[in-house]
């Protein structure tokens, strides 16, 4: 039996799959467990589940006609509201280069059909633990840097100019922090445990989301955004 630890709940695992064995037998295993399987067929009901409920983990079958599969990976890989769900690759097609492609989309685990049941339970399990201990980590730096960023926004506040078109993940709100108070990529990195490329890659996606051209623009843009 699994719960969640981070809020005490049961956790929601999307399996896209075509197959009704599949489906069937995996959504019988799980509650037994006390994981609810939320089951989609097709590309479009997994995109409704999404939009519907709370995802901890994505297991998607890559043997969808059309390349399906991996458009939806890309799709939900560019979504900042869903890119930082880990997911599953699960094939019944042995191939290095759909390894290959699995893991160049970001998937955190490859396993080919058939599979045992315990080892997809373990990998989910061992997926979100450390999602949710990121979280945790995340939530607490938040809450520590609360009070600087209040001040940031009374700084601030009459060049404010609200664009509610901005939404920044719980990871880029962190760094932005650190940097309104001058720290480098090296020290966000450490401080994060995180590595350097990381914070960079949320430094791109800050300046990119909010139109500046360096750190220096960022730094004096209306922050009670976030």
């Amino acid at each position: 039996m699994y719960k969640n630890y981070l809020s005490n709940r049961l956790i929601n695992v999307l399996l896209l799959d075509s197959e009704e064995k599949v489906l069937k037998i995996t959504k019988s295993y799980f509650l037994s467990n006390n994981i609810n399987i939320i089951i989609a067929k097709s590309v479009s009901s997994a995109e409704t589940q999404l939009k519907k409920k709370y995802i901890d983990c994505l297991i998607i079958d890559t043997s969808m006609s059309n390349n399906q599969s991996f458009k939806f990976i890309q799709k939900s890989k560019n979504d900042p509201k869903l890119q930082h769900i880990p997911f599953i690759i699960l094939t019944s097609r042995g191939f290095v280069k759909d390894r290959l492609e699995g893991y160049k989309s970001g998937c955190a685990a490859y396993l080919s059909k058939p599979f045992d049941p315990v080892e997809l339970y373990c990998m989910i399990i061992n997926l979100v633990d450390k999602k949710n201990l990121l979280t945790k980590k995340l939530i607490a730096n938040y809450f520590l840097l609360r009070k600087l960023r209040f001040n940031i926004i009374k700084k601030y506040k009459n060049s404010f100019k609200e664009n509610s078109n901005i939404f920044l993940t719980p990871k880029e709100e962190l760094v932005l922090s650190y940097l309104l108070i001058n720290k480098n990529i090296a020290f966000i990195a450490k401080k994060l445990k995180i590595h350097t490329r990381t914070i960079e890659k949320s430094i791109t996606k800050l300046l990119d989301k909010t139109q500046t051209k360096n750190n220096k623009e960022l730094k004096i843009l209306p922050w009670t955004l976030i």
